[in-house]
């Protein structure tokens, strides 16, 4: 039977399935047609794997698989730039299919249930001959598979719960991974919630590989601290492993991204105009601390790029915090725009020379012919200037006249023994 939770049909979800979904969509929704009842799990959770052993397989099936109905779909995939499959992708499939039971085949697409649980393993291959993942499209290909197929059990009622979860395999999720959003009603249940990211932290040791660790998670929560303080509407974590997005939002805007790498930002980008970003901060994902190639930008390149350094301590990876408070000025004379000139708004002449490489006049001049309202106004100039035009905007202020500092300049620069103008 269908919980009252489950997913009423939307004509977003209707178009995108018809004609933007993956192949393995309708080849996964056939094969669990054929085999399971409705309304058969409670939650789908999409995992792309590269180059990972077992060991995430096995942390799940003694915890989250146990305790709910689970549909967990794992994407085994690698580049097409490879000409023979990974050996370790080539042992973790083996490993999968000798620790389940077949339930139902076809084409790259098994489906089996995991002994001991009312849980299920989808299994895909991309990484034989003639299945390789395009180079360029990556893990986001490979995440957007999943969720596509998670949105379709959805839509038809086979998964009850209206979320699609996205996770990797170096975390450790929390026994209430799946009840913290659950029980949150004010996000699940709300239509205005898009998108959720739960709290996090890297299982750091006093190694070189954790210390580097250390210091991109410090970084990555300077960000978006500096965000929130300059009153971004777009100061959310944008990590992969720790996204739920709502099914019906993840239709509306087309999916994850088909890229090697950045297809969380980008997604969550497109989610937060369309509702909310929450944050889950009831369970709490610790991921491992890891050297990684397997994207070509992210936490992995930046852990290695720090792992060069002479001084790790010394590394300049934190954001000056001016950029912060030039961010913020801006941010709050953005309604101003629309009957005054931008160098009328008492803006540094940095900010002006970022807001002309972005093209913000061109912009401005959009928003005042199409807006008929203050507020209408101000939701065009939110939407042009978005999370990547803000990670522009800092970028800009970084290259014209506040570069990156280390811990010691970012501490003197907040306790107030390096000026800042504000």
């Amino acid at each position: 039977m269908i919980s009252n939770n489950a997913q009423p049909p939307t004509k977003s979800m209707l178009k995108y399935l018809a004609s933007y979904a993956e192949p393995e969509t309708h080849i996964a929704k056939k094969s669990v047609h054929s085999t399971e009842d409705k309304g058969r799990w409670q939650y789908c959770l999409i995992i792309p794997a590269y180059k990972e052993s077992k060991a995430f397989y096995q942390r799940l099936t003694s915890s989250l698989l146990k305790q709910h109905a689970v549909l967990l779909v794992l994407v085994i995939n690698q580049p097409d730039s490879l000409t023979s499959p990974h050996p370790d992708n080539s042992l973790l499939w083996q490993q999968l299919i000798d620790n389940t039971v077949e339930q139902n085949a076809s084409d790259n697409v098994l489906l089996r249930s995991i002994p001991h649980t009312n849980s299920s393993l989808l299994l895909i291959n991309r990484f034989n001959a003639g299945l390789r993942i395009p180079e360029k499209q990556g893990v986001g290909l490979a995440r957007k598979m999943g969720a596509d197929i998670a949105l379709s059990l959805i839509d038809s009622g086979y998964v009850t719960h209206p979320w699609i979860y996205t996770t990797d395999a170096d975390t450790h999720l929390p026994n209430n991974y799946f009840t913290a959003l659950n029980s949150d009603t004010d996000i699940h249940r709300n239509a205005l919630s898009a998108a959720a990211t739960y709290s996090f932290k890297h299982l750091c040791d006093a190694t070189s590989v954790g210390r580097a660790t250390q210091l991109y998670e410090q970084r990555l929560r300077q960000y978006v601290d500096g965000l929130h303080s300059a009153g971004s509407p777009y100061a959310f974590q944008t990590i992969g492993s720790t996204i739920a997005i709502s099914a019906t939002h993840y239709a509306q805007v087309r999916g994850f991204p088909k890229r090697s790498g950045g297809e969380d930002f980008y997604l969550l980008n497109k989610l937060a105009k369309t509702g909310r970003i929450n944050e889950v901060q009831e369970a709490v994902i610790t991921i491992e601390a890891r050297q990684s190639d397997r994207v070509p930008f992210g936490t992995g390149p930046a852990i290695n790029k720090l792992l060069l350094e002479k001084n790790i301590n010394q590394a300049n990876i934190f954001y000056h915090p001016q950029i912060f408070v030039e961010l913020k000025r801006w941010l709050e004379k953005t309604h101003l725009t629309q009957s005054s000139p931008l160098g009328e708004l008492s803006l540094s002449t940095n900010t002006l020379k970022a807001l002309s490489t972005l093209g913000a006049a061109r912009a401005i001049g959009a928003a005042r012919k199409v807006s008929t309202s203050a507020s209408s106004y101000n939701k065009h100039i939110h939407t042009w200037f978005d999370a990547f035009k803000t990670l522009r905007f800092v970028h800009c202020l970084q290259e014209q006249a506040y570069p990156s500092v280390n811990t010691t300049d970012l501490t003197a620069a907040l306790t107030g023994s390096v000026k800042t103008t504000v």
